[in-house]
């Protein structure tokens, strides 16, 4: 790997950055760090508080102040989120612990989450531990929705919630409704539902995107229980959809054999989840059951592809100690059986129209701390089974080892480094392009990724003045994923077989951040070397990940003194990507200004009035993680959009 790191860069790795909590009011004095489990991993997290700030709509939205994410394809039904480059088609991504198996179609997105829904959105980037769950080749993505305790207010018993919202880039409305309230002390009821509709989006520059028109519905009914006894148990049951006449190649419009068809997607995920922590340091049950179903149908076409994931997850933490060893120890076993389904209108599905894919996982993983030092360790063991129609059936049996150390060399200062291996075995294929005679490779392999991350961190009190803080951090990464399996459609039959040697993700992140009072403001960057098996630039290659430019972001907070509004800026600058594949055309760089303000009157309790300009100085760029063809086109983002939005709870 050759790191090409211009001054402003090199000076800023130097110093390094940490990743920092959500936006704090008040700044308080450092305290001695604990070595944890959740310390020892490149942990981040997005608030419901900040999406309703951002008025987020999108996965593009929720993900709008971190440099190591980037989120490519412009319309919703498009887009997919890239984790240091790594496409979330080989990342453990859960809504509510449902796993969002399957991928339907190279040229769209397959996740289809309604932002205003979520308490929290968590992301692991670091080494996998074992109780991560299965396939987290490039880390996870953690989707959690509201509870009814949640939205009420302290001493409410009943309550409901009004929004509303007008974007100007797509002329887009939006309204929603839930109504919630908790039964005796424990139990919560929460009805939710919202509708989106817009219309063709303009892009930077002032020209209609075509084909990017949408109307989107979501619908969430829950029930929790929580802190009853030892016990807390939620029930939820969700459902959206995505449709309109969008382009079949949603994310390359410039496409030279491109066509439209009216199609919708929809997502409808059942969940259980049920806690046990009695009075015992030895057991904290866990259980979750799930059904998650993912349909696209084109009508034009006359195609319906759907993927189905029933699945479940059972995990004790046992915490004790043996000598100075404090142990947080999780053992458990978890599984998941996914059907896949591609059929014509008027034709019946045949054995080559599906697919079946189960996995079985035990896994074990011992969080230790001894004083300042933490060790984690653990180990999964996945036995995998994928059937392929006529094709016949593969199945095999993986161990997947980890080690994480973390210490705490003084007060300010923690030294970090891991190394993780994670695989993936049951895997069904791009349900869109199934139904032909198909040939598996003879003896195909698991992909497998091998994850190694160090890095350094530290933290001040009353650097600058005596209230505030300084956070600074660097890490370095790399994870090399081995056997990815290609799929060749164009042979006859088609083929299925791993791709020689590995494809790599390496580079360097950095961030950091300044607080005093209510001021907070954090600059972060990421530089990411994608190679592809044959140590060449990756270029795009939709399934696997997408090179990006070195990226960086400043975003920054403000409450006002003695008022109700907070304030908010983000800047994120994507230098040119150079380095690609001969042949291949560099990708502009770009520079883009978000604001935003949030008003919430004292005088008004439930009242909130969010407005929020995306690229205020109407750039036109294209996000460097969208597919880029060989004339050098890809599609371009929303241009200058004023959002505004109120929402009042009562």
């Amino acid at each position: 790997m050759h790191l090409r790191l211009n001054p402003l860069t090199l000076a800023l790795v130097t110093a390094g950055t940490l990743s920092l909590p959500t936006h704090a009011q008040e700044t308080q004095p450092v305290e001695t760090v604990t070595v944890t489990a959740d310390s020892l991993q490149g942990n981040m997290a997005v608030s419901a508080e900040e999406l309703e700030a951002r008025q987020a709509q999108d996965l593009e939205d929720m993900f709008r102040d971190n440099a190591s994410i980037n989120v490519g394809g412009g319309v919703g039904a498009g887009q997919k989120v890239y984790l240091r480059g790594v496409e979330d088609t080989n990342l453990n991504i859960t809504v509510d612990g449902a796993a969002q198996g399957g991928y339907l179609f190279h040229h769209q997105g397959r996740l289809n989450i309604e932002p205003e829904l979520l308490k929290r959105v968590g992301v692991e980037s670091g080494p996998a531990s074992a109780d991560s769950g299965p396939g987290a080749l490039g880390g996870s993505v953690r989707f959690e929705t509201k509870d009814a305790q949640d939205m009420l207010r302290p001493g409410q018993t009943i309550g409901a919630r009004l929004a509303g919202g007008l974007e100007s880039a797509a002329n887009a409305t939006s309204g929603s409704s839930a109504v919630y309230g908790r039964l005796g002390e424990s139990l919560g009821i929460l009805a939710y539902m919202k509708g989106r509709n817009s219309d063709d989006y303009r892009h930077g520059g002032g020209d209609l995107q075509p084909a990017t028109a949408s109307q989107q519905r979501s619908y969430l009914l829950k029930l929790s229980l929580l802190n009853h006894g030892d016990h807390d148990v939620r029930v939820s049951a969700e459902r959206r959809t995505d449709q309109g006449d969008y382009f079949v190649r949603a994310h390359m419009p410039y496409f030279s054999r491109q066509s439209r068809s009216y199609q919708e997607t929809e997502r409808e995920t059942l969940s259980f989840q049920h806690r046990w922590a009695p009075d015992s340091d030895w057991i904290e049950l866990t259980t979750k059951l799930y059904q998650n179903t993912l349909d696209l149908d084109r009508i034009e076409s006359e195609t319906f592809s759907r993927a189905r994931n029933i699945g479940g997850d059972i995990r004790n933490q046992m915490r004790f100690e043996t000598g100075v060893v404090q142990h947080a120890l999780t053992t458990g076993v978890d599984m998941f059986e996914q059907k896949t389904e591609n059929i014509d209108y008027d034709e019946a599905s045949g054995a080559n129209n599906q697919d079946k894919a189960r996995n079985i996982g035990l896994f074990l993983q011992d969080r230790m701390t001894v004083g300042d030092l933490g060790i984690a360790w653990g180990a999964r063991f996945d036995d995998y089974h994928t059937d392929y129609g006529q094709a016949g059936e593969v199945d095999g049996s993986e161990i997947s080892p980890n080690l994480q150390l973390s210490y705490q060399a003084t007060d300010n200062l923690r030294l970090h480094a891991g190394y993780g291996e994670a695989v993936r075995g049951a895997k069904t294929r791009e349900v869109l392009l199934i139904g032909g005679d198909v040939e598996v490779e003879k003896g195909l392999k698991p992909e497998q990724a091998k994850q190694a991350e160090i890095g350094v961190e530290w933290q001040g009190y009353g650097m600058l003045t005596k209230q505030d803080t300084l956070n600074l951090a660097v890490t370095g990464f790399n994870t090399r994923i081995e056997n990815f399996q290609a799929y060749d459609r164009r042979s006859d039959p088609h083929y299925l077989y791993n791709l020689e040697d590995e494809v790599t993700s390496q580079g360097i992140e950095a961030r950091v951040g300044w607080a005093l009072n209510q001021f907070d403001t954090q600059l972060s960057y990421s530089h990411v070397d994608m190679e592809d098996e044959n140590g060449d630039p990756l270029g795009d290659e939709m399934a696997i990940g997408a090179s990006v430019g070195d990226t960086w972001v400043w975003d920054t907070q403000y409450q006002l003194v003695d008022t109700d509004v907070s304030l908010g800026y983000t800047l994120t600058g994507v230098e040119r990507l150079t380095d690609v594949q001969d042949g291949d055309h560099e990708k502009p760089g770009y520079v883009v200004h978000d604001v935003r303000a949030q008003w919430q009157p004292a005088a008004y309790q439930g009242l909130t009035v969010s407005l929020a300009v995306n690229n205020l100085l109407d750039k036109e760029y294209s996000e460097h993680s969208s597919f880029t063809l060989s004339s050098g086109s890809s599609m371009p983002e929303p241009g200058r959009d004023l959002r505004l939005g109120m929402s009042y709870r009562f």
